[in-house]
């Protein structure tokens, strides 16, 4: 089985190309929606986009920050975003959708990661 990049967008829907970070301060919470290859449906899995501007400012007013699901660009680049998670996903392959999220989870929130079902 394997994963499929089905769209790819901020959490508020809006397409990545629209994006434009004023300055090079930013962090972008990117929602993808991936689905197993052949198959109807996806779930959804967010990470966000940093610059290293933001992190130094974070740094300012927090002694520690958790690494977790972030990503970081100089520059807000869109397509490097996308190039990067199909990369990540080409990797993500198993037996079962459970596998795959999972591998997924390692660098983005699966929105199932907590559900106790």
């Amino acid at each position: 089985m394997e994963a499929e990049l089905r769209s790819l967008a901020t959490q508020d829907g809006e397409f990545l190309t629209e994006i434009r970070p004023v300055g090079d301060v930013f962090c972008i919470t990117v929602r993808a929606e991936i689905g197993s290859k052949g198959n109807v449906g996806a779930d959804l899995f967010d990470f966000d986009v940093c610059s290293p501007s933001w992190l130094d400012s974070e740094l300012d007013r927090y002694s520690v920050l958790p690494g977790g699901h972030r990503l970081f660009m100089r520059k807000f680049d869109p397509e490097a975003v996308e190039l990067y998670v199909r990369k990540r996903l080409r990797h993500a392959t198993g037996a079962k959708w459970q596998e795959i999220a999972s591998k997924i989870g390692e660098w983005a929130r699966w929105e199932f990661a907590d559900y106790k079902g």
